[in-house]
């Protein structure tokens, strides 16, 4: 354990920000914690930093953070200093701590080196394109060897073809320093791409906290997953309408819970004049279309390659995985707490999905 908070609850002004969080982070760890605005991603990382304090709960460092590895946070704008050039951007917190010049020196040109903006040295940042200003920003931070970095929307100003790129160099940057690494982000590819373990905030509760693979394949929640792509909801009408290639365990499914859903992609269609589903309608996505399907007051979408369909055609339903998750209000959610059952049936099939 590096560090870890323990039930972590924060109010402005009577109105709860955070409520109950807890996680756990590895050294070396990079964490993201994703949602819609206004759920406490902010503030949580304020709360790490040592900027807010909370109500109530513990956050407990193995090694506190000091002058020697502080926690540092970079915010959005990346806030550099305008009238500095790039060497004395990421030179303030070295010259703050009265460092030497020579090793300044040193310190600040291997950081330029890494972050491949050396070039940049004599000049602004408002001559710098955003995602250099994002890996000055981010090399200011690393220069004074930080216990806990700590990103406020990372990808907030760059553009969507910037991101990927960004993201992939964050995560590369980040594991050379061994470096703890705690994002807040929008964007849920990049947050997926960059980082080891995903944390999904709804409703300023921390609903799901897992590595990568298993928040996306295994949700603990209907909303939890809907909140990564569309699912759908099967009722004892709809699963009577299409085919179950395999439901796992075996075990039979009591579709009046509500509780078994199936991602948009975890399905696929076959014409069939006969068949229960209508296509309602079509939305090229790129990669994939978006087929909408109709069967009585039900539609579902699934997504899937170009196949040749039309609005108007009939087809079959089959669906390769399903899903299980309760209502997340349901549950009090604590990282590491097995008692919840996430997923059925755990296999290699596709994923995807529409919530209702």
């Amino acid at each position: 354990m590096f560090f870890k908070l323990t039930r972590i609850s924060k109010s402005f002004n009577g109105k709860q920000v955070l409520n109950n969080i807890s996680f756990t982070a590895e050294k070396g760890d990079i964490i993201s914690f994703i949602g819609p605005s206004g759920v406490g991603k902010t503030t949580l990382l304020k709360i790490i930093a040592g900027m807010e304090t909370p109500d109530s709960g513990d956050l407990i460092f193995n090694t506190e953070p000091g002058d020697k590895n502080p926690a540092v946070m970079v915010f959005q704008d990346f806030l550099l200093f305008p009238n500095m050039t790039v060497f004395d951007n990421v030179a303030f917190g070295l010259r703050a701590t009265k460092t030497g010049r020579q090793v300044i020196q040193k310190k600040v040109m291997e950081m330029l080196d890494c972050f491949q903006v050396r070039e940049k040295a004599g000049q602004y940042p408002k001559q710098l394109s955003a995602g250099q200003q994002q890996r000055v920003a981010i090399a200011r931070a690393m220069v004074i060897n930080p216990g806990v970095l700590l990103l406020d929307e990372p990808f907030a100003n760059l553009d969507k073809n910037l991101k990927a790129d960004t993201a992939l160099f964050i995560r590369n940057t980040q594991k050379q320093f061994h470096t703890t690494t705690i994002c807040v982000m929008h964007d849920q590819e990049e947050a997926f791409s960059m980082s080891d373990r995903i944390g999904i905030m709804l409703d300023n509760r921390l609903v799901q906290f897992d590595r990568v693979d298993r928040v996306f394949h295994e949700p603990l929640s209907i909303e939890a997953a809907a909140f990564l792509g569309p699912v759908n909801r099967l009722t004892p009408e709809t699963a009577g309408k299409l085919t179950i290639k395999n439901n796992g365990s075996g075990e039979d499914l009591d579709f009046s819970t509500g509780n078994y859903y199936f991602r948009a992609e975890a399905a696929t269609i076959s014409s069939n004049s006969q068949g229960h589903w209508t296509i309602v309608q079509i939305v090229f996505l790129g990669t994939n279309i978006s087929y909408h399907l109709q069967c009585g007051t039900a539609v579902f979408q699934v997504h899937t390659l170009y196949n040749g369909f039309q609005t108007g055609d009939r087809v079959d339903l089959l669906i390769h995985r399903i899903l299980r998750g309760e209502n997340h209000e349901k549950n009090s959610f604590t990282a590491g707490d097995d008692s919840l059952d996430p997923v059925l049936p755990k296999t290699d099939a596709p994923t995807g999905g529409p919530y209702p």
